[in-house]
């Protein structure tokens, strides 16, 4: 297949040549960009701005890293393959982001653990998950380790927290917010749940915090009667 490809490619270069291009290269202007994917996140539309900066160049001298290079460059974009369709068609092949998480006001967290930034955050039912810079894969770690001792029960997780000093903060689906503080994180959480289960459950409208950070129980901060 390479090499018909080649073979084609050297008769199209001698056929400008016999008609008489100066260069080659201006023979092979890449004029059409065919863009290829499953887009769920990302227009065509946008793609083709985003790629924009690969028309009007020779698909002779196209280096196919600095066209992955621009490719990747697009916020959605996760990784592309590049095929070159001669006499002047670029193929891109586009894989998106899949986002697994939101990170901090303006970012997502994708499947593959990359952190990246769209123009336009789409609204998803997705966790939020908040730390100092440069700590994503930190929390991404210990909010797969949470998700796994959380499988087994009702509870799901809205916002996990990694405050600046190190302490863990859980704000759950159904409102309620538990400390968790530095040490012994997944302890604490399975302690919680057991109180969780056995005690309040059916209970929540009536608490206003829970604080896990203690090594035999928890401490649950009741509303006041009106």
């Amino acid at each position: 297949m390479r090499i018909a490809a080649l073979i084609g490619a050297i008769t199209l270069i001698l056929v400008a040549i016999f008609q008489g291009e100066k260069s080659p290269n201006a023979w092979f202007t890449i004029q059409k960009l065919d863009i290829k994917g499953d887009l769920k996140y990302v227009t065509e539309g946008e793609l083709r701005d985003d790629f924009s900066p690969l028309l009007g160049q020779s698909l002779l001298s196209l280096s196919l890293s600095d066209a992955l290079t621009v490719a990747t460059s697009s916020e959605w974009v996760s990784r592309a393959e590049i095929r070159k369709v001669w006499p002047n068609t670029l193929q891109v092949l586009v894989y998106e982001h899949t986002p697994l998480a939101y990170w901090g006001d303006r970012q997502l967290i994708s499947t593959s653990a990359s952190v990246f930034s769209p123009l336009r955050v789409p609204e998803l039912p997705l966790t939020s998950l908040l730390g100092p810079v440069g700590t994503s894969d930190v929390v991404l770690e210990q909010f797969g380790l949470v998700s796994q001792v959380l499988a087994p029960t009702s509870l799901r997780v809205a916002v996990l927290t990694l405050e600046p000093r190190g302490a863990w903060t859980i704000a759950f689906t159904n409102g309620l917010v538990v400390q968790l503080g530095r040490q012994e994180i997944l302890e604490r959480l399975q302690r919680f749940i057991a109180v969780y289960k056995s005690d309040l459950s059916g209970r929540i409208d009536q608490i206003t915090s829970v604080d896990a950070r203690y090594p035999h129980g928890v401490a649950v901060g009741w509303k006041k009667n009106e």
